[in-house]
């Protein structure tokens, strides 16, 4: 049976709206997160009876990448974040410095070694399989500047669930947001490393301290 040609292209409008982005998405502008000036701390912290023969760790990273749709309210926006896993640095000194009396001890390069040695295994990030962990928005709630962004965190190619606060500065070429919160191993599938029949062991929370910016996309 033939169908009436107006009946066609009736359709193709209908079409052309579910191959469009989200209204939202269409209206956001749009920003490209400078690697540069962006920065990812992770706090780490010893534990069990034996921790004062161990160290507080800092795991670092600024190449972070990805893309930012800000909106006119916070729900309106969103981000895709992307952190390669052979970009994470290990207790450097200047960064240990920054972050206190907590990690004012010196790390032997034979311990760093160690670390990013369990960092990066079965473990934990699995770096021979997986090359980057992604951050991607859910939702974001709250008014600008304060927001809470309800984000999935992709580890391992396992999602996780998890509530970021953050602050939110916005000026006319780029955008910066920062933040600091709370989470543990668990919260991200991880197992931390453990040694001494767990008398001396990695805490499991962890504190994550994050500043994002990113640059407007003309």
């Amino acid at each position: 049976m033939s169908q009436n040609p107006a009946s066609k292209l009736a359709c193709v409008p209908l079409l052309a709206l579910l191959l469009l982005p989200c209204a939202d998405e269409l209206w956001a502008q749009q920003y490209r997160v400078n690697p540069g000036d962006s920065d990812l701390r992770v706090l780490v912290f010893r534990s069990g009876l034996l921790a004062p023969l161990a160290h507080n760790h800092v795991i670092s990273s600024s190449a972070l990448a990805g893309t930012v749709a800000a909106g006119d309210t916070a729900p309106e926006s969103a981000f895709d974040l992307r952190l390669p896993v052979a970009g994470l640095l290990v207790d450097e000194p200047q960064i240990r410095a920054e972050e206190g009396q907590a990690f004012s001890a010196a790390v032997s390069e034979k311990d760093i070694a160690g670390t990013r040695r369990n960092m990066m295994g079965k473990k934990m990030l699995q770096a021979g399989q997986f090359d980057d962990i992604r951050v991607t928005s859910r939702s974001i709630s709250g008014e600008f500047p304060n927001v809470v962004i309800e984000a999935e965190i992709t580890i391992r190619g396992e999602r996780h669930v998890v509530e970021l606060p953050a602050s939110v500065d916005r000026y006319d070429d780029r955008i910066v947001v920062t933040g600091r919160t709370d989470m543990t191993h668990s919260d991200l599938g991880l197992t931390p490393f453990t040694a001494a029949f767990g008398t001396l062991r990695v805490g499991e929370r962890m504190t994550f301290k994050y500043r994002i910016v990113a640059v407007r996309s003309d």
